[in-house]
């Protein structure tokens, strides 16, 4: 993955946490599909109006601010954007939101995992950030950021057979199956592989099988041991019935053969079913620059 451009790249110092989760039984991300919908494309087009950003008409920004940002996701921004204005060289900065998926709806306020993908010229960056808007003044406006975010996850409602209890079973299964194929270590290749292959169905699965002399090699000969960060953090794209489309982002912790570690950020979509009283993976797409 691309570095992130300049503007996400200096927002980790800005960043803050956002506040308490709702209550359980308060969240109706997905539930009410049409005003979670609605919420999602109002912070989509926040989030481009002010992570885009043109020296020669400096007045846009600040204006895109003004409308689509409160509390204090403004202070950071602003400052944020001060130290890009005084680059002595033009800059003429694009996003747009690749995918979003929704953490928590309860209709004033809603938290999103979203990647933005930024273009500066010929070079471009991907970035996954948790925004939080509140509806203000009429409107969405973000007023929280947070960039390669690792925030607990709300609350969960009963696996009852209510809409909230399917989108929370299908996370807590994706997170888990995420945590089988994304966990590896050398000096376990067999293991690794075989914990991976138990939480896959589909074409996961087959491809796994017939793959497997292949996956052991490549982790043996990483010399590394792979874990998932603190919180991984997942939100829900697409859900029908047993099926679901989930946005999962972790910064993988790898440890090298001298007891080294590097955090990577890592994005990816999981395909997950359901099978049973659990959930299975049926394909993965790490999310790339396009």
């Amino acid at each position: 993955m691309r570095r992130a451009l300049p503007a996400l790249a200096l927002l980790v110092s800005a960043c803050t946490v956002p506040g308490t989760a709702v209550p359980v039984g308060g969240n109706l991300a997905l539930v009410d599909a049409q005003r979670t919908g609605a919420a999602l494309d109002a912070v989509k087009a926040a989030a481009e109006a002010v992570f885009s950003y043109d020296s020669g008409s400096p007045g846009a920004f600040d204006q895109a601010v003004a409308e689509n940002v409160t509390g204090a996701a403004k202070a950071q921004l602003t400052a944020l954007f001060e130290q890009i204005r005084t680059n002595p060289q033009p800059v003429h900065l694009v996003t747009r939101v690749r995918e979003a998926a929704a953490l928590e709806f309860t209709g004033d306020r809603v938290r999103e995992l979203a990647v933005l993908q930024q273009e500066s010229g010929t070079s471009k960056g991907l970035a996954t950030v948790a925004f939080t808007a509140v509806r203000d003044g009429g409107r969405w406006r973000l007023s929280d950021i947070a960039l390669n975010p690792a925030q607990p996850a709300p609350p969960p409602q009963p696996d009852d057979g209510s809409a909230g209890g399917l989108r929370d079973a299908a996370l807590a299964g994706a997170r888990t199956a995420a945590g089988a194929l994304f966990t590896t270590d050398s000096a376990d290749p067999e293991g690794s592989y075989a914990r991976a292959q138990a939480v896959t169905a589909g074409p996961l699965a087959d491809d796994y099988r017939a793959k497997k002399a292949s996956y052991v090699e490549a982790i043996r000969a990483s010399a590394t041991k792979v874990a998932l960060g603190p919180d991984p953090m997942a939100g829900v794209v697409a859900l029908t019935g047993g099926r679901a489309v989930v946005l999962f982002f972790t910064t993988l912790q790898v440890t090298d053969a001298a007891g080294r570690v590097t955090s990577r950020p890592f994005t990816t979509e999981l395909d997950v079913v359901r099978e049973g009283a659990g959930w299975k993976a049926t394909g993965v797409r790490p999310v790339t620059t396009a």
